[in-house]
């Protein structure tokens, strides 16, 4: 039976944009929200509690509905209004949350034990909360913010979501949406890689001004929060959500910047395949034959089931069970939305996949990082809703740990020099993303914030800053940059998730980690699936030092991590003397 492109959300809410079981849902949980402010307000936790983890799975659910609706059609009208109504129900539970944690805080060490014991099971998020909340303004103070910044902080992020959507590019008299014009980035052809950055520069050129507007807007709404909580390191927050200490974010940093010379050797090598002085920007993704064979979605979903089942049967079954159940998003058409996600639903145990899928290897790659987030949705099914969140990074874990399974299978499997060639190309060149590209992204919005908390950011200045980055990152081994890089990417205007960079980073390194001690274990399935339930639970060094025994906070973890890519990058070397 040939696989659907083309997933299923009838089964979760039934009528599309305009469902009826979706509003009727909606007004329920409005009446849930009220209760649970009633219980707030008289101080009954122990019915308070659970009704905010059943509510949260409620918003969860429909938040990813509403945001698959807009994804599969960023035309649909009704599909903004349903993602514009979430807002609203979203800030009303975010209320809530402020509340409640004001109310942790000042409640006295004996009650608050007492509470711990009543509910074991989150009793680290209770206490994370409580710590959190010590760190924040009154309840009152944080409640205007929250309603602030449904119209104005995430509004930045919502505009500047629509101006992609809207936009089109001219490419071989065609216009395509930006999804589908950044695949071509990855082409065989470097005419068509060359055509399609300049299609994508020209076009963003035209908006910049604006989009900077809104990229300065967001950033100062941030900071004038900082300032107001008497927060001074920009990153304390993104830290805090990635359950991340400062210590261990440098350590990784630093064996990166250690190890980035073997990085410009796979450049070097790769340019003279190509026959090029330096690489380009547009040859960053590029395959190194010109006869790379296309994937087809049924051949990718085939071999990621083949792959996982060398490393988990459990995670093979599910990636079958997603395939054959529509749970992915796929089909190449106009009007669906850049990039691709995994959404969780959790009152369904579903997720969905969205992603458009051009037949690359890199479309497989992603698939498999995404069902690599699937997965983890999965595993958290039987556990308590506040602790089915992990940090940023450890989820990144998941997706990247799934994404080097596949890898590491294709890669060992194959013994033709030129097909093992390639496969490593396309192995390190996404290292080279993780490592050069990502750490450019953490550069720039270290001085953005920096500039912006003194003036405002000129789009001229920000094109500036971000090739600055880039230069850095990729130490001067370009031909050319991406100064408009800044205008294109989405995670610099995530709003609940600033710096959303370095966690790629961090769950590449951790998951090589991972991927190389569960290997040694009898149980690794086991062992790996009990490393992914407590990711909402602990945080990454705790996580770490249980489930791995190494100390983050030290560079020789991140350096092991990155020796498996300097072999790597050798035998890629040594291979590609037979055909340069």
């Amino acid at each position: 039976m040939k696989l659907s492109e083309i997933w299923d959300l009838e089964s979760i809410f039934s009528g599309g944009s305009c469902s009826s079981s979706f509003q009727a849902t909606y007004k329920e949980t409005e009446k849930k929200i009220e209760t649970l402010n009633t219980f707030l307000s008289k101080k009954k936790y122990s019915d308070a509690i659970p009704l905010m983890q059943d509510i949260g799975k409620i918003l969860r659910e429909m938040d990813s509905f509403a945001g698959c609706l807009l994804s599969q059609n960023v035309n649909d009208v009704e599909a903004t209004k349903r993602v514009a109504e979430m807002n609203l129900l979203q800030t009303s539970f975010s209320n809530c949350h402020a509340i409640f944690e004001a109310e942790l805080r000042e409640l006295p060490a004996a009650k608050f034990e007492e509470l711990l014991k009543t509910f074991p099971s989150i009793a680290f998020i209770l206490k994370e909360k409580r710590q959190l909340a010590l760190n924040k303004l009154s309840a009152n103070e944080e409640l205007f913010i929250n309603q602030l910044s449904l119209d104005g902080y995430h509004g930045w992020y919502q505009l500047w979501e629509a101006s992609i959507g809207e936009m089109t590019f001219t490419f071989h008299g065609d216009n395509l949406y930006f999804g589908q014009i950044e695949n071509k980035l990855s082409d065989p052809n470097r005419e068509v890689r060359k055509k399609a950055f300049e299609a994508i520069t020209k076009e963003f050129k035209k908006r910049q001004a604006s989009i900077a507007q809104a990229l300065n807007h967001l950033a100062g709404f941030r900071l004038q929060v900082y300032h107001k909580r008497g927060w001074k390191d920009v990153l304390k927050e993104p830290l805090e959500i990635n359950r991340l200490s400062n210590a261990s974010l440098m350590a990784m940093w630093n064996a990166v910047k250690d190890h980035q010379d073997c990085l410009l050797s796979f450049f070097e090598c790769k340019s003279t395949l190509l026959g090029l002085g330096k690489l380009f920007w547009w040859d960053l993704e590029a395959p190194l034959s010109p006869l790379t064979e296309e994937i087809s979605f049924q051949a990718a979903a085939d071999a990621i089931v083949e792959h996982f089942q060398t490393f988990s049967p459990k995670m093979a079954a599910f990636a079958k069970h997603a395939f054959k159940n529509r749970w992915i998003e796929a089909e190449d058409r106009k009007g669906k939305a850049s990039g691709g996600y995994c959404s969780f639903l959790p009152c369904s145990n579903q997720s969905r996949i969205f992603m458009t899928f051009s037949k690359t290897i890199t479309n497989l790659y992603t698939l498999a990082h995404e069902l690599g987030h699937a997965f983890h949705n999965e595993v958290f099914t039987p556990l308590e809703e506040m602790v089915q969140h992990p940090s940023m990074g450890l989820a990144e874990t998941a997706s990247t740990m799934a994404e080097m399974i596949v890898t590491r299978q294709a890669i060992q499997k194959e013994h033709d020099p030129k097909k093992r060639l390639l496969l490593l190309d396309d192995h390190l060149t996404r290292s080279c993303s993780y490592l050069m590209n990502i750490y450019a992204r953490f550069l720039f919005e270290t001085k953005l914030y920096a500039k912006r908390s003194e003036e405002f950011v000129s789009h001229e200045d920000l094109s500036l800053m971000m090739e600055e980055a880039q230069k850095e990152a990729y130490r001067n081994a370009l031909e050319n940059y991406h100064p408009l890089f800044w205008a294109t990417k989405v995670h610099f205007y995530l709003t609940p998730i600033p710096f959303y960079n370095f966690p790629y980073t961090f769950g590449y390194l951790f998951s090589l980690g991972v991927f190389t001690y569960m290997n040694q274990l009898p149980d690794k399935e086991a062992a790996y699936i009990a490393l992914l339930q407590d990711t909402g639970r602990m945080n990454s060094e705790d996580l770490a030092k249980k489930h791995l025994n190494v100390d983050l906070t030290t560079p020789i973890f991140w350096q092991q991590g990155l020796e498996i890519i300097k072999h790597d990058i050798k035998e890629f070397t040594q291979l590609a003397k037979e055909f340069s």
